[in-house]
């Protein structure tokens, strides 16, 4: 797909180069991201918040893909149109073509290719109408690693913004209410626990292939970090086949509804997982996100922002593996 893209799509005199996008004028705005993956959905609101920094009065339409994208960008007042593509987009051609189409009806002053590689995205960025185009891939030398500093770096790159101010942090955008529901459900599912002061401690023992962990690990990693930084009032977050990865051994937690989790995670103190998509979905709250990698980059995928952390444990040890959790949430909440 992408050597058809790159042969047989025309190249588009649309393109800008550094500083040549005008900071005037942008009104009309779309975002290409058609990626279904949970996490990568995530990644995108620290481009939304840049987006709303630099062009505070344009509506933003999003190319992307699944159901989740509503509610994961829902928070943000800019969002106009969603355009989404199947998560099975080639095995379903007529409706991603229909998608596509209702997208190049359209008339944008600025579309942007928030995805290096992606195929799709790019297709979708060259079909659209519009007046500028700035494309992650190509961004320059200088770009950052962290895919959800990338888009971010490649607008700055357009406008010839220096890279002087913070990459904005991911960001749901929960409201006062959302909040308060996240608070109130956390209390409820740990009515049953020992009643005391401990801080809270949210685990999805879940991730998809070479990235899980079973649930011995967890409960010796569970076990260590309480020795060496608890107490703490444990909550399991359950996946989406509603079944617990440890036994039920704690209270447990389940949605469908990314807010809502986005929510009780918000309300815990701290939440740990494996690289996976509701640990960038955590990244996004307040609460303290710390991420476990193994076969994945965190340079490229670590919780981004704030006092979170993501670490390699090559050796896949829980007992090291609690030990620098432990020392990251002290040195968190001496700060």
């Amino acid at each position: 797909m992408a050597w058809l893209l790159r042969h047989l799509l025309p190249a588009r005199d649309n393109l800008v180069g550094p500083g040549q996008l005008p900071r005037i004028g942008i009104q009309r705005i779309l975002v290409c991201r058609p990626n279904h993956r949970l996490g990568n959905t995530v990644l995108l609101t620290s481009l939304m918040g840049e987006i709303e920094r630099h062009f505070p009065g344009a509506e933003v339409d999003v190319l992307g893909s699944g159901e989740a994208t509503r509610g994961i960008l829902g928070g943000f007042a800019t969002i106009g149109e969603l355009f989404l593509l199947d998560r099975r987009a080639l095995r379903r051609p007529l409706a991603s073509l229909r998608t596509l189409r209702s997208l190049s009806r359209k008339h944008y002053d600025l579309v942007i290719d928030a995805a290096s590689g992606s195929s799709s995205g790019r297709l979708a960025a060259g079909m659209a109408k519009a007046r500028y185009q700035v494309r992650v891939e190509g961004s320059g030398g200088d770009a950052p690693v962290h895919f959800a500093a990338r888009p971010v770096h490649a607008l700055r790159r357009a406008l010839g913004e220096a890279r002087l101010e913070p990459i904005p942090t991911l960001d749901l955008r929960l409201s006062a209410a959302e909040r308060e529901r996240g608070a109130a459900m956390l209390e409820r599912v740990l009515q049953s626990a020992p009643a005391n002061d401990a801080p809270t401690l949210a685990i999805f023992p879940n991730a998809t292939g070479r990235k899980r962990l079973d649930a011995t690990w967890w409960q010796t990693f569970v076990d260590e970090l309480i020795r060496r930084a608890g107490p703490f009032r444990i909550v399991e977050l359950v996946a989406a086949d509603g079944q617990s990865r440890i036994g039920n051994a704690y209270p447990t937690y389940f949605t469908s509804d990314p807010r809502k989790l986005a929510a009780f995670i918000d309300a815990a103190d701290t939440y740990v997982s494996a690289d996976c998509g509701v640990m960038h979905l955590a990244a996004a709250t307040r609460a303290i996100t710390i991420g476990i990698f193994g076969a994945t980059d965190p340079d490229r995928y670590a919780p981004f922002g704030g006092r979170n952390l993501g670490f390699r444990s090559d050796d896949g040890c829980p007992l090291a593996a609690a030990i620098r959790v432990a020392a990251h949430l002290r040195q968190s909440t001496a700060m």
